[in-house]
């Protein structure tokens, strides 16, 4: 052992400072980097063991397998070599915790979660060195720093114990025991398991190895037979792999750990708090239907009439909206013509004659002239253009010659004339067509169309003229006989 290496610069930059524990695989001792000022562990190889070739190569080998693996559960590698004094040193990361070895010195029996807790880590970093194909061959409380919550496994990589250094510890697989011993994963899960043995107990797992049991009633029950496990005398009777040994004690540690018990704890208060819930909701519903149905209660027939109660009225009347409109705008009562709808398709309202809507007498219909006060009754219109019932009459003063719809005696025919044709002026009274004189001539626009009625003829008076005249009247119109006097 090295114990003049406190204070002395290794590698012309590592200062040595306080020693962590000691070992025959190498001597771990805080110190700084001389340049940064930043703290590092330092593990030097003891100058008795760095004197064999071979061990210092084993040495080194192992320390640049394990710089090649970053693991949060490992302490990692920074630099490793021989300085110019022919110290062989591997250069690892700090950490502010102390080992395992310190922790069980103070307190011998850990708490089982807590134990676990650094188990389960412990496996995790030892998985990582397994799937590089490596070894670590030394697992034992010196090689574990607790931080906290946190624990690191200080790395080691060989491929036998032989390369590693050092003899076997009580915390050896019983393969690791011999002179030509050959360590493998298996070696490391039983490694762990004694660990875990001597941090729940207080002791090392013995040939005959007793159960945890028997030093203490508060374990879990599952813990007993998965370290019983690992410790097997056997390898091939032990967890075959350090992540398959780490599921298992993951499993328990999560059971017994404070933080999976309260919150199984808070679960169960909810399951319950559910389970009155819903009881309450069936018990609710038991009793509306005893009482709805056992009861015979109708609530229909169980409400009171409001003897204050107001009726309520529609919003529209019952006789619609155009009934209504035409109440208001005839003032009569007369039932026919308050509906439009009685009078048969294809006639015209009121008179016999289809004509006149006037003719039966009764209001006038929808649409015509207001009535008038003081008209004759019942259509209120004034007397002179009061049409009675029947029709209407005309009378033609006889002194006028005649009607103006009939032909006087002279054989006169009336034509029609039609409404876009200007009125042409006529003259009424009968004249005697003059003697040797020509024919009147037809006023130009006068239709000779229409239909055609024929006069009564003129008796002919003898006369040397060969050409018949006719009188002079109104519009000319073609005739079906010789008409005026010769």
């Amino acid at each position: 052992m090295f114990d003049d290496v406190e204070g002395k610069l290794i590698a012309d930059k590592y200062r040595v400072e306080s020693l962590i524990r000691e070992s025959d695989s190498g001597d771990l001792y805080h110190g700084k980097h001389d340049v940064t000022g930043l703290p590092v562990v330092i593990r030097i190889l003891p100058r008795a063991i760095a004197m064999d070739a071979r061990w210092a190569k084993g040495f080194l080998d192992s320390a640049r397998s394990a710089a090649s693996i970053d693991h949060k559960n490992l302490l990692r590698i920074t630099d490793f070599g021989t300085d110019s004094k022919g110290t062989v040193y591997a250069i690892h990361e700090s950490v502010n915790g102390r080992t395992l070895t310190d922790v069980l010195s103070e307190e011998p029996k850990l708490e089982q979660a807590k134990v676990l807790s650094f188990a389960v880590q412990t496996a995790d970093g030892a998985a990582a060195i397994h799937e590089r194909g490596f070894v670590h061959g030394d697992i034992s409380p010196d090689n574990i720093f607790i931080d906290g919550d946190e624990a690191r496994l200080l790395p080691n990589t060989s491929a036998s114990s032989d390369l590693v250094g050092g003899k076997a510890t009580e915390y050896s697989a019983p393969e690791q025991s011999g002179e030509f011993s050959v360590t493998d994963e298996r070696s490391d899960v039983y490694s762990l398991g004694a660990v875990i043995y001597k941090a729940l107990t207080g002791e090392t797992p013995q040939a005959e190895l007793v159960p945890m049991s028997a030093f203490r009633d508060d374990l879990h029950k599952q813990i007993d037979p998965i370290v019983s496990t690992a410790l097997a005398r056997e390898s091939d009777e032990r967890y075959q792999t350090m992540a398959s040994f780490a599921e298992d004690l993951n499993r328990v540690r999560d059971e017994v750990s404070p933080q999976k018990a309260a919150a199984a704890a808070v679960g169960k208060n909810i399951w319950q708090t559910a389970f009155i819930a819903l009881l309450g909701i069936v018990l609710l519903g038991g009793a509306l239907i005893y009482f709805t149905t056992g009861k015979k209660t109708d609530p229909e027939t169980a409400m009171t009439f409001d003897a204050n109660a107001m009726p309520v009225q529609p919003i529209g009347p019952a006789t619609g909206i155009d009934e209504e409109r035409l109440m208001k705008l005839v003032p009569t009562t007369d039932a026919a013509l308050l509906d439009p709808m009685m009078t048969p398709p294809g006639t015209l309202a009121g008179g016999d004659d289809g004509l006149n809507p006037w003719a039966n007498g009764g209001a006038p219909p929808i649409g015509a002239p207001a009535p008038m006060p003081g008209g004759i009754p019942p259509t209120g219109m004034p007397p002179a253009v009061y049409i009675p019932p029947g029709g209407q009459t005309v009378t033609v003063d006889p002194s006028l010659g005649g009607s103006q719809f009939m032909p006087p005696e002279g054989g006169v025919i009336l034509v029609p004339i039609p409404a876009n044709t200007p009125e042409p002026k006529v003259d009424v009274t009968p004249k005697t067509p003059a003697a040797n004189t020509a024919a009147p001539q037809p006023t130009p626009g006068t239709a000779t169309t229409g239909p055609k009625t024929f006069a009564t003829p003129q008796p002919r008076a003898p006369k040397p003229a060969a050409k018949p005249t006719k009188t002079k009247s109104g519009p000319a119109a073609e005739t079906g006989s010789p008409s005026g006097t010769q």
